[in-house]
């Protein structure tokens, strides 16, 4: 929550200095996103003798992002999104910006950048087990591909960490079990933005 309450003050101070600066009309902005997470992930195998495992992921993705301009490069706001991991589906809710690199232009090359909250409102646990998100992290660049001020297709690579906490039911040594999990992936997304 500390993250998500920083994000929100950077954009409002943000919001504030460029207004100031630029007296650019308000524009509302909306930029929906799909596409898959890749990843590989190294885990114990209880059934092998508790070896590491090494496995490729994909996971599928899905977000929105609504926001307002805050000067002709510039756009804050809000993205909510689903995240379907193999054993967990989170919703992420982050403040975030997206920052043209060129005032003019068909293709545009832009930046993204989000931070936030997963949160596990649409996850259900097996009997005993219970899932928690955590913390979001979300850095990339994109492609903009439309006219100006008309909308675009987006193509968009990025970083993405989310951490969760499961608890998990107790063998019979145990009093207590849990695992701390961090999905670290790279996210490319197709998307459209007007």
């Amino acid at each position: 929550m500390k993250a998500t309450s920083f994000a929100w003050i950077v954009c409002l101070l943000a919001f504030g200095t460029l207004h100031a600066q630029q007296q650019v009309p308000l524009k509302y902005v909306n930029h929906t996103e799909f596409g898959g997470l890749f990843g590989r992930v190294k885990f114990t195998n209880p059934n092998n003798a508790n070896k590491k495992i090494v496995d490729n992921r994909l996971n599928l993705t899905l977000q929105t992002f609504n926001g307002i301009t805050l000067n002709s490069r510039l756009v804050a706001g809000v993205t909510i999104g689903m995240d379907w991991y193999k054993t967990a589906l989170l919703n992420p809710i982050a403040g975030g910006v997206r920052y043209d690199f060129a005032k003019k232009g068909n293709v545009k090359v832009f930046a993204t950048a989000d931070a936030g909250y997963g949160f596990t409102w649409l996850h259900d646990d097996s009997e005993g087990f219970e899932t928690k998100g955590g913390l979001m992290l979300n850095p990339g660049v994109g492609l903009k591909i439309g006219k100006p001020g008309e909308a675009a297709v987006t193509l968009t690579m990025s970083y993405k960490r989310q951490e969760a906490h499961i608890t998990k039911v107790p063998l019979w040594d145990q009093v207590e079990r849990f695992e701390d999990r961090v999905y670290n992936r790279l996210a490319l997304r197709l998307g459209v933005i007007f």
